[in-house]
């Protein structure tokens, strides 16, 4: 009995030590960019639906911005503030409920509750199923962008029943999605996902996932070079050619994001004046900073869309670099190099600021250190302070500026970003931009039911904002994906926030 039991024992040793390795090969190791903070898609969205594939929206995005099916199969116009959405059959929850107008009518409404800036992001004033498979959504006023902003990850729909915390807040989110969640350490910052082998769509080829947070670039380039990593976001530009020697597949794309300054305040501060902002503008090379900072990851900005985005305005340009005509228009504002120390004063006060940024994205600090010194060059005195996002609304005085990199299609609808950054009553327009041409504009475009007309009137918006530079574009985001060699099918799509994996991709075990 006693052999018997070595020989069982050895036999399940050998045997665990053959399916181990396959068993871990099963296994996308993903560094994510971000703190892994929130697995509510209400407050963390974009980790949820783009990224864990956990939960999905009524609409979807096509890598062109169109938008398509997604939990919803089609949607119809009722009247000027009632749309209704027709839900896809066969659908269900990781628990195994079915989806149901209700479930998904109540998930959004949860949303709007936990979240209000989703309701001034998508005007929507209420939802109600009219139907087992059928629900109606009402607008404040007509909001013709009502079926993009359902794309908006924060409304990915959960089942009613995912677990919550004692303040409401979502923990396990049960979702519809080709993934579902198997464990979320927070002191770890790590999540763990399986395949959900009764996904309504294409199943996912790869059966487990796992996320590991790890916000510094230089990390993330380090865990993929040692192998305890499959696949991460934005590594160092400069590591990109080094990670290329080593065997690892490097993806170079742009996404639907634009690094831009923002300024604290545009009344009582230097940046009040037009002149000074468009004096710091042209004294961006941009090209400089895309070839030599950025390493060609990128484009100099027109505007916030590139070209080839379907709602960008094609008649606009990058500014070109001219550090003399920024040099007259900084002096015929008033501020001037009277004692030749090489910083500009205006009624003895210094044209100096603080540009802020923060470290996730690996080309923002470059980029801040090269915009100062470019700001120098016209006597401006500019200091760098990189920090975390939300540390920095807390520090930055209204004389100082911001260098983000801003998303500008997570709506695929120029709606979004406009509105977001240009309307005089937007929580996001801090700095208290207001064109009243802007906000006629803007109500005429969102309203607008002919396509062409209100494609028009949006580059219309964007040609009159490039004109008074409330904030200064500088250039489109390039974005680098690496992975090691076992991983195959990997496709970046350009509506993702920062990234987004799919279903068809594989490993080789």
């Amino acid at each position: 009995m006693h052999q018997r039991f070595i020989t069982l024992l050895l036999v399940i040793t050998v045997l665990g030590a053959v399916y181990a390795p396959a068993i871990a090969a099963e296994t996308l190791r993903v560094g994510e960019m971000f703190e892994i903070d929130s697995l509510d898609p209400a407050q963390g969205g974009t980790f949820v639906k783009e990224k864990a594939l956990i939960a999905e929206t009524l609409v979807e995005p096509d890598p062109d911005f169109t938008l398509v099916p997604g939990l919803a199969e089609s949607w119809t116009m009722v009247s000027d503030t009632v749309w209704e959405f027709r839900l896809r059959k066969g659908v269900c929850f990781h628990n195994g409920a079915a989806l149901t107008a209700r479930m998904a009518a109540d998930s959004i409404t949860r949303a709007l509750t936990i979240n209000p800036a989703i309701a001034g992001i998508t005007r929507i004033k209420d939802v109600a199923a009219t139907g087992e498979q059928t629900l109606q959504i009402r607008t404040d006023g007509r909001f013709m962008a009502l079926p993009a902003a359902l794309v908006y990850a924060d409304l990915a729909i959960v089942h009613p029943e995912s677990e919550t915390n004692d303040q409401g807040i979502i923990i396990h989110p049960i979702g519809t999605g080709p993934y579902q969640l198997v464990a979320w350490k927070r002191a770890e910052q790590t999540v763990r996902l399986t395949r959900n082998e009764t996904y309504w769509g294409p199943k996912p080829k790869i059966a487990r996932i796992e996320f590991r947070a790890i916000p510094d670039p230089a990390t993330r380039s380090l865990a993929i070079q040692k192998g305890s990593i499959d696949l991460v976001p934005d590594a160092p530009y400069g590591d990109l050619e080094l990670l290329r020697k080593k065997g690892l597949s490097v993806t170079i794309a742009n996404a639907a994001r634009v690094y831009q300054i923002s300024f604290g305040s545009l009344t009582g501060t230097p940046f009040a004046d037009v002149r000074v902002r468009r004096a710091l503008s042209l004294a961006i090379n941009r090209e400089d900073i895309v070839r030599y900072v950025l390493f060609g990851m990128g484009k100099p900005a027109a505007g916030p869309y590139e070209k080839n985005m379907i709602f960008a305005n094609k008649d606009l340009n990058a500014p070109v670099f001219d550090p003399e005509k920024a040099n007259a228009l900084l002096t015929e504002a008033g501020w001037v190099d009277a004692d030749k120390r090489g910083v500009r004063r205006k009624d003895g006060r210094p044209l100096a600021l603080t540009l802020y940024t923060h470290p996730q994205r690996p080309g923002q600090k470059p980029m801040a250190m090269a915009i100062v010194q470019q700001w120098m060059a016209v006597g401006v005195k500019a200091d760098v302070r990189v920090m975390n996002w939300s540390a920095i609304g807390m520090e930055m005085k209204p004389g100082d500026a911001r260098l983000g990199a801003n998303a500008t299609a997570m709506i695929p609808d120029p709606d979004y970003y406009l509105r977001r950054l240009y309307a005089r009553t937007s929580p996001d327009n801090q700095w208290g931009y207001v064109n009243q041409t802007v906000e006629d504009l803007l109500s005429q475009g969102i309203r607008e039911k002919d396509p062409a007309r209100r494609l028009e009137t949006y580059k219309k918006i964007q040609a009159l904002v490039v004109e008074d530079q409330p904030l200064i574009h500088v250039s489109y985001y390039g974005v680098n994906i690496i992975t090691s060699p076992k991983v195959n099918g990997f496709v970046f799509n350009p509506v993702c926030h920062d990234y987004m994996l799919n279903t068809q991709m594989t490993l080789e075990k």
